[in-house]
């Protein structure tokens, strides 16, 4: 063999190599080379990650790539080896090798020689069919991989069919009111594929492997990403398509919100009452007609009528109630509206029917982008609100609650801008949240972009984008598939998901609740959905048929009132911890919201757990999917860790792990347990996020095992955190020593409280009650002994 340094001298010109794979020729993107009649290319993007090329021979390729910008740097600093049977391409992480008679390549990890994947053999790896779609000629492709017969699957979206893991099952990658499609599949054998096609497409997995396939392509496109484990996997794919920017402390705290509020009047009564019952509170949401009739559809203006003086009410809001105002926004436009006019003007709207008689814009078309954003500035974001709630952006024509109605209404709208919708078809939302957050962010550094929106593609966590789980009908089995749905939505690399708690809708569509409000057993639903949400990354009430604000569901004492207003208690009271880990997901690429085989890989009775879940490092979520005439008790595995148990949140009782515990669910209590061997601040309740600073925090540990936290915090709502204008501190435990370390401060921000008191609560299964310690920190590292 022939070692080939890759820093040979770029040949102009040259793209694609001859036809003898041992003829192989580099150029400042990577490999390229032919063998029997296709041509590959090996791109080193990290020392972890590589995108795998491949087309017939003399083809050239046609789709705009929308996910990882050409511009991002190629990692050079990699080896060639070139055999007679194979071909080696090697950083210090990650090598590729391609089978030259097998025509397929594997990926092992450098350092061990460990087999992570590899593609099908026997040339059966990538399948090309010329074909014609839309009146345009184009390939059908299919890419095979052969996986470890014991690893588990996740990933590649947000669908509603209560899977976890995707061994031996199939998914669709079609969006839909429920379904939101992000093609980056994770592995517990440490490593994940992103599959860059943007038209119909599918993963399956069965005897033989797994697959990707879809409709319309120019080439089989897939970036594969190593990591050390599943974090670092997560964490490649945002080094590919983008980093996730922070939101406004605000965004953690809780959301009121419903179909709708029909003026300001009304809209302004539910936060007065929020705030006279002191109920905590951060941002209140207006749905959709604060436009006008359907004629007026989404003319991103308010009607005078019942939303006059928008500005001055926006203000109250602001300055009286401290709550913060998020707005429906919709890519569709009612026949009267100015927007309209000048988009048809432009022959940016598409002639597909809707269900209400607006017309969806295109927004692939620059032009058409300009003119939406003119309109929004001049009549909505000068006025004041605060976060952008773009709903319906799959986009919605008619029928959109199935994935392939939605895909025959989507491709019978034509051709956008640049292409095909059967070409582009999944990235509608992409390119229209890619545009608003650059043309939002460009405004200030004082406000955080903050978008919500109902439909998604790889990428868009990097444009200031949360998602929603769709129009889901109230059900104890809806309930149920949303944790499938955001835990596999997270794990694909987007990980600030939420859903409508209590099911959008309630009395219709299949909803089982026809008397709304005047059921117990729908107030019993509604309230373990509600303890679900306040340890979901959003915490968002919304729906339609009944109310959604927490009076409603009866009066302070009773057990549906208090059980809202202890959660959400709870949640503010956990915000130094939630904001601290929102940090982490941006500065770590960290997921807050976690399958439990991303922390216990090594326990494969976690593989197909869809009833329990992670939020952060410390909390194990087991929530109630079943009412209490079925059960009074509700069943959680622990996984087996170091830290040796689990503890009870609400009573303190240290569980053995690697078992499954019962517990006895009251309507109030949902199972919490904290992982033996965590650290955890907790503040004082407050009515909004940024109420005052912490002065006063109480600092769980639970021991079992050495731990530690990073106490984050900032000024709440600005860029200044990226020009470092922030602190963190360390809380440290010592299992051994029994000694817990308070590190010095680093940063610094204004309005920073020179002084923290904390009360340090140690937990140990020895002790029925906590130890307690209290001191003043300044600043200055501290050690207590216990």
């Amino acid at each position: 063999m022939k070692i080939v340094s890759c820093f040979f001298i770029i040949l102009a010109g040259i793209f694609w190599g001859c036809s003898s794979p041992q003829n192989l020729k580099t150029d400042d993107k990577g490999i390229a080379f032919v063998n029997d009649s296709i041509q590959y290319r090996v791109e080193f993007l990290t020392p972890h990650s590589a995108r795998i090329l491949s087309l017939p021979k003399g083809d050239t390729l046609v789709t705009q790539r929308l996910v990882v910008s050409d511009s991002l740097p190629r990692f050079q600093n990699f080896t060639t080896k070139e055999g007679t049977k194979e071909l080696t391409f090697s950083t210090e992480e990650l090598t590729v090798l391609f089978n030259i008679e097998e025509k397929a390549f594997s990926f092992f990890e450098t350092k061990t020689g460990k087999l992570l994947l590899k593609e099908k053999g026997n040339g059966e790896s990538r399948t090309f069919t010329n074909t014609s779609v839309a009146g345009e000629e184009c390939l059908n492709v299919v890419q095979r991989f052969v996986p470890d017969n014991e690893e588990a699957l996740y990933g590649l979206g947000q669908y509603q069919n209560g899977v976890m893991n995707y061994r031996g099952d199939s998914v669709l990658f079609l969006q839909a009111n429920m379904d939101i499609v992000n093609p980056f599949l994770v592995s517990t054998n440490r490593y994940g594929i992103l599959w860059d096609n943007y038209s119909s497409s599918m993963f399956k997995d069965d005897e033989t492997g797994y697959s990707f396939s879809s409709e319309v392509a120019d080439a089989s496109d897939y970036y594969f990403v190593y990591g050390k484990d599943m974090d670092e996997v997560i964490a490649g794919y945002r080094e590919l398509t983008g980093e996730v920017p922070m939101f406004g402390k605000w965004v953690y705290g809780f959301w009121q919100s419903k179909e709708r509020y029909k003026s300001f009047a009304e809209l302004e009564n539910v936060v007065k009452e929020y705030r006279k019952r002191k109920i905590p509170l951060d941002n209140i949401v207006q749905d959709w007609e604060y436009w006008g009739g359907k004629e007026y559809w989404n003319r991103l203006s308010f009607d005078q009528k019942n939303f006059d003086n928008p500005e001055a009410v926006i203000n109250r809001l602001h300055n009286r109630y401290n709550v913060h105002f998020m707005l429906s926004v919709w890519p569709g436009f009612g026949p009267k509206t100015k927007v309209y006019a000048e988009l048809d003007s432009v022959n940016a709207l598409f002639n597909e029917p809707t269900w209400a008689g607006y017309k969806i814009f295109d927004a692939y078309n620059p032009y058409a982008r300009d003119i939406f954003w003119q309109k929004l500035k001049t009549g909505l974001f000068n006025k004041g609100v605060d976060a952008w709630w773009m709903d319906a952006t799959e986009p919605s024509f008619r029928d959109g609650f199935t994935q392939l109605k939605q895909e025959e209404k989507t491709k019978s709208a034509g051709k956008t801008y640049i292409g095909t919708f059967h070409r582009y078809l999944n990235v509608y939302s992409l390119e229209l949240i890619r545009f608003l957050h650059e043309k939002l962010r460009k405004e200030t550094d004082e406000k955080r972009v903050f978008i919500l929106t109902r439909s998604a593609f790889a990428s868009q966590q990097k444009y200031a984008a949360a998602v929603w789980s769709g129009d889901v009908s109230a059900s104890w089995q809806n309930m149920k598939k949303q944790l499938a749905a955001g835990l596999n939505l997270s794990m694909s690399g987007i990980p600030y998901w939420t859903s409508d708690i209590g099911g959008f809708f309630v009395t219709e569509r299949g909803a089982q609740f026809p008397e709304g409000l005047k059921s117990d057993e729908y107030k019993e639903l509604y309230s373990r959905w509600f303890q679900f949400g306040a340890f979901s990354p959003l915490f968002r009430a919304h729906g339609t048929n009944v109310p959604r604000e927490i009076w409603q569901f009866g009066s302070p004492g009773t057990v549906y009132y208090d059980n809202q207003l202890q959660y959400i208690k709870l949640r503010y009271r956990l915000l130094p911890y939630i904001y601290s880990l929102s940090y982490k997901v941006t500065a770590e690429n960290y997921t807050m919201f976690r399958g439990l085989a991303m922390d216990f890989t090594q326990d494969t009775q976690t593989f197909n757990v869809n009833n329990a879940y992670m939020f952060g490092p410390a909390f194990l979520v087991r929530p109630v999917f079943e009412p209490l005439s079925v059960s009074a008790k509700t069943a959680t595995y622990l996984p087996a860790h170091k830290g040796g148990c689990w503890y009870n949140f609400w009573t303190g009782e240290a569980v053995k792990c690697g078992q499954i515990h019962n517990m006895h669910t009251p309507l109030d209590v949902m199972p919490l347990y904290i992982k033996g061997g965590s650290v955890i601040p907790f503040a004082e309740e407050k009515q909004y996020t940024t109420e005052f600073p912490d002065t006063n925090l109480e600092v769980r540990i639970y021991s079992g095992a050495d731990a530690a936290f990073d106490w984050y915090d900032d000024e709440g709502d600005s860029y200044r955190y990226q020009q470092g204008m922030f602190s963190q501190v360390r809380f440290q435990w010592y299992e051994d020593d029994q000694k817990f370390v308070i590190g010095e401060r680093n940063g610094n921000y204004d309005g920073m409280p020179k002084n923290v008191h904390l009360t340090i609560r140690l937990y140990s299964p020895e002790q029925p009650e906590p130890v307690e310690k209290s001191i003043q920190y300044s600043g200055q590292e501290v050690t207590l002994f216990f």
